[in-house]
């Protein structure tokens, strides 16, 4: 939907790049500058703000804003990427209940959580983004960051699947792929997410966003 300051919010379709999305809205609609406030995965969706002409000042902003997102973690299985599109690297036995998990939740909330972003996250070193250096076999660890859960929700817990489905609200520059990867160390285990969906940047919901298809098919876009 538009906001009234230039604002769009778009539901990031899977398998595009936050800049992808970018790209097209840019080509499609003609407009001068076109940006968005924080970056999703690729294989992520959900909530993507982007403002165009005037409306880009307001994005550094809304960076800083907290975040909340719905995934799933799969415990017992770890890959080199943290999310489902990667090679499997370590595989588990584990047998975790809901207890257990809510207890090592708990853990993490409402206090500072100094965590380290993924080697295959989007930050910049050198010009040049984390996930390159990783995709040329040269992974770097990167310096960890202040962050923090303001809270959580469990969505639901299968046991035989061992897989945890939950709403995290949290700060800026969180990475929900590490926290798997943490959470399930906390745990005993290792993990990775298999789904990812950013349902809110600050005040804006994802219930209000266009589809992109949608958007575009309203305001400019030609086959």
């Amino acid at each position: 939907m538009f906001t009234p300051d230039k604002l769009i919010l778009i539901d990031k379709p899977q398998g595009w790049t936050s800049n992808d999305v970018v790209a097209k809205i840019r080509n499609a609609c003609h407009y001068k500058k076109v940006g968005h406030a924080g970056t999703l995965d690729p294989m992520a969706t959900g909530l993507l703000v982007i403002g165009y002409d005037e409306g880009t000042h307001l994005l550094g902003e809304l960076t800083l804003q907290d975040k909340q997102y719905q995934t799933t973690i799969k415990f017992g299985i770890r890959t080199d990427t943290g999310d489902k599109t990667g090679t499997i690297i370590d595989k588990q036995k584990v047998k975790l209940n809901e207890k257990q998990v809510k207890q090592a939740l708990a853990s993490f909330v409402d206090q500072d959580y100094l965590q380290r972003p993924h080697p295959y996250s989007a930050v910049k070193i050198n010009g040049k983004k984390a996930y390159e250096y990783a995709r040329e076999g040269k992974p770097l660890e990167l310096e960890p960051r202040l962050v923090k859960i303001n809270g959580f929700r469990i969505n639901d817990f299968n046991p035989n699947k061992q897989e945890l489905k939950i709403t995290l609200n949290v700060t800026k520059g969180f990475y929900v792929r590490s926290f798997a990867e943490d959470l399930a160390a906390k745990l005993g285990t290792v993990g990775h997410i298999t789904t990812l969906v950013r349902t809110k940047c600050g005040d804006f919901k994802l219930k209000n966003a266009y589809t992109l298809i949608d958007y575009l098919n309203t305001y400019g876009y030609k086959n």
